[in-house]
């Protein structure tokens, strides 16, 4: 008898424990289909009026959240569309559709922009016209080639000869045009007129879309020597970028495991956030007030960009958290976070502690059940937030 309780007890501790560390899933409070086989990348507006969604067969699409309405269906890149002036490689590049994987909107709903791998381009979402095509910057490289049984093979390891640009590559030295850092992040100021892109290289690029000034921020470019003294870089790629609404502060987080806070306008670091990992997702207040910065470990920090102090570590169960996105309320008292997980998660600011978790809608038919939180918002005073994932659903939930 006294066995049959204990095993009883152990077994009712166990299933707590068990249960008690999967979020709850509550129930949405309006659920709206935006791509019937899911989506490859979305972005909610701070103000959450607006959506754009990229999905395999209808391309990118800006949706009215208040009325549920496609309004535009856009395309990266139309083929043999001429790219701007204000290009950040070659002015008369020209490229064929590929696949929008990055995307955000402007803070004052004015812009959103969209990014491949190698392209990105500029629209107006009052009009629904583009601004501008842009493709990056390619560079001279001169591929290593290693003979094998007298026969020479090109490796698919190349020597840079020019960074900053490809002019006239010779075949006879074995020299190609090659784009050496990839785009991994982008974001739009107010008005379109800044636009910010992380790149793969460690390379973040603020261009002024009115004046076609371009400035590059190295900070992340870090050069470490070996015992012989040799330069060597580290994984310094850039996952994740944020821009303050007037286009002057920009937010880049990398993975030589560090977050700068700098200006656009002289390239010069405010603060640096030091982390023991990866930063994986950055974000910024768009009063300027705080900064968000999370690794894939256990740090997840909120910033005072008043002193550069530290205001809160989010307290999560898990030993580590990836986190796929974030946003601060209109107030600044709150931070909603999403996952790759389907967690849709909201944190108190100041303590760090969360207030609540949902568990977005799996993708149809996926198995696992599973989904990616994108982006999402507050809405209506901040007592709701409307989200978007790769389940290719809209979703509100109330958070009181």
């Amino acid at each position: 008898m006294h066995i049959f309780i204990r095993i009883s007890i152990t077994s009712i501790l166990l299933a707590w424990l068990i249960t008690g560390c999967q979020p709850k899933t509550s129930d949405w409070a309006a659920q709206y289909p935006h791509t019937q086989n899911g989506s490859f990348a979305a972005s909610v507006s701070s103000s959450g009026n607006y959506a754009v969604v990229s999905s395999l067969y209808h391309g990118v699409s800006l949706w009215d959240l208040n009325s549920n309405g496609a309004i535009y269906n856009w395309y990266q890149t139309p083929k043999d569309q001429p790219f701007s002036l204000f290009n950040d490689g070659d002015t008369n590049a020209q490229a064929d559709n590929n696949f929008v994987f990055a995307t955000a909107i402007a803070h004052d709903d004015s812009h959103a922009v969209l990014a491949d791998k190698t392209n990105f381009s500029l629209w107006d979402i009052k009009t629904g016209q583009n601004q501008g095509y842009w493709q990056v910057r390619q560079s001279k490289v001169v591929y290593r080639t290693k003979t094998i049984n007298g026969a020479t093979k090109q490796l698919s390891i190349y020597d840079v000869v020019d960074e900053n640009k490809c002019l006239n590559p010779s075949s006879e030295k074995n020299e190609h045009c090659v784009v050496v850092g990839n785009i991994r992040a982008i974001d739009v100021s107010n008005e379109g007129k800044h636009i910010l892109i992380g790149k793969s290289n460690g390379v973040v690029v603020h261009i002024n879309t009115t004046t076609g000034r371009r400035l590059e921020f190295l900070g992340h470019q870090q050069v470490l020597f070996d015992d012989e003294q040799k330069p060597f870089h580290i994984n310094n790629a850039i996952n994740s970028v944020a821009l303050s609404p007037n286009g002057l502060y920009a937010l880049s987080g990398s993975s030589d495991q560090s977050a700068y806070l700098w200006s656009t306008k002289t390239g010069q670091v405010i603060y640096k956030f030091q982390h023991h990992n990866r930063v994986v997702q950055v974000a910024l207040d768009a009063q300027a007030r705080l900064a968000f910065t999370a690794d894939t470990g256990s740090q997840a920090s909120i910033w005072d960009l008043t002193t550069g102090n530290l205001v809160s570590q989010l307290q999560y169960v898990n030993r580590q958290e990836v986190f796929s996105f974030a946003r601060f309320s209109h107030n600044g008292k709150m931070l909603v976070t999403g996952a790759p997980t389907r967690k849709l998660s909201l944190w108190d600011v100041q303590t760090g502690k969360q207030i609540k978790e949902w568990l977005v809608s799996p993708r149809k038919n996926s198995r696992p059940a599973s989904a990616v939180v994108y982006s999402a918002a507050f809405i209506n005073n901040d007592t709701q937030i409307t989200s978007e994932s790769s389940s290719g659903l809209n979703e509100v939930w109330d958070i009181k």
